[in-house]
């Protein structure tokens, strides 16, 4: 779910995602990666991944949903 769909950030994050994935298996040291649905069950639904554009870089990070839906608001995503 997301609650900032017209952000751009996350609009560039959508159209990059390939390049985002390449980018962490490379930082990892890794050439191939399998995600499996296991993997995706062990991350709990009450958590997001909050993406942000700062001046060094491009930020990912695990929150939960009171801190998503606060930052969300804070840029345009939901009404406040």
């Amino acid at each position: 779910m997301e609650l900032n769909p017209n952000h751009p950030t996350t609009q560039a994050v959508h159209e990059q995602w390939h390049k985002l994935a390449g980018i962490l298996m490379h930082k990892l040291g890794l050439d191939h990666v399998v995600i499996t649905l296991a993997d995706l069950q062990r991350i709990p639904s009450n958590q997001f991944i909050a993406v942000q554009e700062l001046s060094d870089g491009l930020h990912l990070w695990f929150v939960d949903e009171k801190t998503a839906q606060k930052l969300a608001r804070k840029h345009g995503g939901l009404p406040t």
